[in-house]
C-alpha cells in the first residue's frame, strides 16, 4: 500500500512539474517573442495593402488611358497581426471621398448650358495596429501616399520628397484633363468627345473591420447627343479645335467606386 501511495505522488509531482515548465514556457514566449511576432506581422500586413493600393493605382491609370468599358476588383485587408497564441487582429478603415478635378460646359446656339461635373475618386485606409504605428494609406490623382495622422510621403521611390509627390498629382490631372479635351472629327460637321469621371458609391464608401474587402471599379460608357453646339469648355479653357456649330457626341465613361 505505501508503495502505491508513493508512486501516485510521484506521478502527480511529475505531472506538476511538467505543467509548471510548460506554463514558464507559454509566459516567456509570451512575454518575449509575441510582441515583436505581433509587430512583425501588422508590418507585413501594412505591406500587403501598400501593394494592394498600388494595384489600384494601375487599374486606375489603365481606366483613364484606355477610356473603355471594364471591371477591376483589388482585394484589401483591413486587419492583421494574428499569430501563434495571439489570435486577435487589429482592424482598419477603407473610405472613398469624390473629388472635383474640373468642369465641362457645352453651350448650345440657343444659349442653353449644360455642365458636366469631372470628378475622381480620393481612397483612404487608417488602419488601428496595436503594436505596429498606426500608418495609413491614400490613393489620390494617381499617387499613393504613406500617411501617419496629418503627415504623409510617397509610397513610390522615385518621390522622393512631398514636393515631388504633389507635382505627380498635379501632372497626373492635367494629363487626363487634356486627353479629355481631345475633339475627334467625324466628318459632316459631326465631333466626338471622351471623358473619365470617377464617382463613389454613396451606400457603399465605407467599410470598417478586421476581414478582406473589395475596393470595386465598375466602368460603364454612356453617350450624349448635341446638335448646334456653338462652345465647349473643358476647366475654364475653351477648346479652340471645335468649330461652331457644330454636333456633337459625348463618350462619358463613368466610373462607379465601390468597397465590399
Amino acid at each position: 500500500m505505501k508503495s502505491d501511495c508513493d508512486e501516485a505522488v510521484s506521478t502527480v509531482v511529475a505531472l506538476m512539474l511538467v505543467l509548471a515548465i510548460l506554463a514558464t514556457c507559454i509566459a516567456i514566449y509570451s512575454a518575449t517573442y509575441v510582441p515583436g511576432l505581433k509587430q512583425q506581422s501588422e508590418i507585413l500586413h501594412s505591406e500587403e495593402v501598400q501593394y494592394a493600393f498600388q494595384r489600384l493605382s494601375s487599374d486606375v491609370d489603365n481606366l483613364y488611358s484606355l477610356r473603355k468599358p471594364a471591371q477591376f476588383s483589388e482585394p484589401v485587408p483591413l486587419g492583421g497581426g494574428d499569430i501563434l497564441l495571439s489570435p486577435v487582429k487589429s482592424s482598419g478603415t477603407i473610405e472613398l471621398a469624390e473629388n472635383r478635378i474640373g468642369t465641362l460646359n457645352i453651350t448650345l446656339s440657343g444659349g442653353i448650358s449644360h455642365e458636366i461635373p469631372i470628378n475622381t475618386t480620393n481612397i483612404t485606409y487608417t488602419p488601428s495596429y496595436s503594436s505596429w504605428e498606426l500608418q495609413g494609406y491614400t490613393y489620390r490623382n494617381g499617387v499613393v501616399w504613406i500617411t501617419k495622422g496629418a503627415k504623409r510621403t510617397p509610397a513610390a521611390l522615385s518621390l522622393y520628397t512631398v514636393r515631388l509627390g504633389l507635382d505627380r498629382e498635379n501632372s497626373t490631372q492635367n494629363q487626363w484633363l487634356k486627353q479629355m479635351g481631345t475633339v475627334i472629327p467625324e466628318g459632316n460637321g459631326n465631333y466626338t468627345m471622351r471623358i473619365v469621371t470617377m464617382t463613389p458609391v454613396a451606400e457603399k464608401n465605407f467599410m470598417s473591420g478586421s476581414g478582406t474587402v473589395k475596393i470595386l471599379l465598375n466602368a460603364a460608357e454612356t453617350r450624349h447627343f448635341y446638335e448646334n453646339v456653338m462652345t465647349v469648355t473643358l476647366d475654364s479653357q475653351t477648346l479652340k479645335d471645335f468649330p461652331s456649330p457644330a454636333n456633337l457626341t459625348l463618350s462619358t465613361l463613368s466610373v462607379e467606386v465601390s468597397v465590399e
